[in-house]
């Protein structure tokens, strides 16, 4: 029916149709090659004693003075001398191009004659001594006979017309022969068509039941009866389980750390308005400035805890990747121009056409926020150096000559909206944003003191590595 999706066959079934198309067509040709050697090897045992007789003929006729023809002896085969038996031979001439006369014959064709087409006689004319093997109708024709004859033409002592001798034999107990063979052939080889079917069946399924074993597996985990996928399976089949474990790790992950927010977002908003509540309560009118000021808190706790979700969302995000050269260099362009008034140096250095395993836009937020503190702070020039770990990891190094911080300010500066100098533009929230980003994607940022004396950010992050 049109719009109706059809599903895609089974793996078995599909892997025992293939199978099937190449094992068929190849016994059909294996039966045709089998009873095409039955056939010429029946038919060559069947034109030995044909063969041995017409030399045996040759061998016994004689000529007589009056240049009539004789056999010295008869052939030791008694179907020769019962009429009709099968078994005939005749030596004769040729005679007008087309047919042979006969001068001697066996008793067995009981007067009459074996036809032989033009193309054989021409045959024998062009073979000479070689003898010439064809299929003629026999002398009964109340039976259907159809024999099978060998010949050859050859000149007697004291003639001078080469004469024929020809031998011929029913050839119904070799087309018998061949039948039966060719049907047995069949039957044998439909059984072991059958039984190869049956095996690459029996085999797919054996093979597969690693897969199967897997699906039940994940099937307890969705229901709730396991934990994750455990199992030992074949190397094939391993690589698939332990994804399936990291992406149910995954999913975990996202779901304690949705509820993680949830909760500190719930707890951030409780003081704020249990503030509120009591001022409404004692007092018929509550001062603006309160309300503002526990508003104000509640819209940045709010802000900071959307800000963590997202970004926990998408670290956890799969399949995502990102340029890092872009967004480095383009900052690198950028901030001389915005802070010009520092006659700013950005020295780019290390790695080069590294992917961040990761959302671009968190890769312009994290790089963002940490060259733009340094612009804010340096004295005149910020050194980024971009290194490439072990592990599926590179460290972003950005570090200033400004006046740096301590262990305390740094520690208070990771901290959501502190602020270290009030008269810096910033909402205070921009390292704590990087370091809840990197954290997501299983990255970290750390600060120390620079070589030039300023501020040295290090910040890990994931790398996409090709296979």
């Amino acid at each position: 029916m049109p719009g109706v999706k059809r599903s895609p066959p089974s793996l078995v079934s599909s892997l025992v149709r293939a199978a099937a198309l190449w094992a068929v067509p190849g016994l059909i040709l294996v039966t045709l090659a089998l009873g095409l050697v039955s056939r010429n090897s029946s038919y060559r045992s069947f034109d030995e004693p044909l063969e041995s007789t017409v030399l045996g003929l040759i061998a016994s006729v004689e000529t007589r003075e009056d240049g009539t023809l004789r056999l010295s002896r008869e052939l030791p085969d008694p179907r020769y001398q019962r009429a009709l038996s099968g078994k005939y031979w005749v030596i004769g001439t040729v005679e007008n191009g087309d047919e042979i006369a006969p001068i001697l014959s066996s008793r067995s064709l009981y007067g009459a004659s074996l036809p032989v087409s033009k193309p054989t006689i021409s045959a024998l004319a062009e073979q000479g001594q070689d003898p010439v093997r064809f299929a003629a109708a026999g002398p009964d024709i109340d039976a259907n006979e159809s024999l099978r004859a060998v010949a050859r033409q050859v000149v007697l002592p004291n003639m001078t017309t080469p004469v024929v001798v020809l031998a011929a034999a029913d050839r119904a107990p070799v087309i018998r022969s061949i039948r039966n063979f060719i049907l047995t052939a069949i039957v044998l080889l439909l059984v072991l068509t059958l039984g190869l079917i049956f095996a690459v069946y029996a085999q797919v399924r054996l093979g597969l039941r690693p897969l199967f074993d897997l699906g039940r597996r994940i099937a307890d985990v969705r229901e709730g009866r396991a934990a994750s996928v455990e199992g030992d399976y074949p190397p094939e089949i391993s690589p698939l389980a332990t994804e399936l474990n990291s992406l149910i790790s995954h999913n975990k992950s996202i779901v304690d750390r949705a509820q993680t927010h949830v909760g500190n977002l719930a707890h951030a908003l409780k003081t704020p308005i249990a503030v509120l509540r009591n001022e409404a309560e004692a007092a018929d009118t509550t001062p603006s400035h309160i309300v503002a000021k526990q508003t104000d808190t509640m819209a940045a706790q709010v802000d900071h805890h959307l800000r963590r979700a997202r970004a926990a969302a998408r670290g956890q995000a799969i399949g995502v990747r990102a340029d890092m050269d872009p967004v480095i260099d383009g900052l690198v362009r950028t901030l001389p121009r915005i802070y010009r008034d520092k006659d700013l140096t950005i020295d780019r250095t290390g790695e080069t056409a590294l992917i961040f395993r990761g959302n671009p836009r968190d890769l312009e937020d994290m790089i963002g926020n940490l060259m733009d503190n340094a612009a804010k702070w340096t004295a005149s020039r910020i050194d980024v150096h971009v290194e490439k770990m072990e592990d599926g990891f590179c460290r972003v190094r950005i570090a200033d000559d400004g006046p740096g911080l301590t262990a305390d300010e740094i520690e208070t500066a990771l901290k959501r909206g502190a602020r270290l100098d009030e008269a810096t533009p910033g909402s205070g929230l921009g390292l704590s944003i990087v370091k809840d980003l990197a954290d997501a994607y299983k990255g970290s940022l750390s600060f120390s003191r620079s070589k030039a004396g300023g501020l040295q950010a290090d910040l890990l992050l994931p790398i996409a590595v090709e296979a």
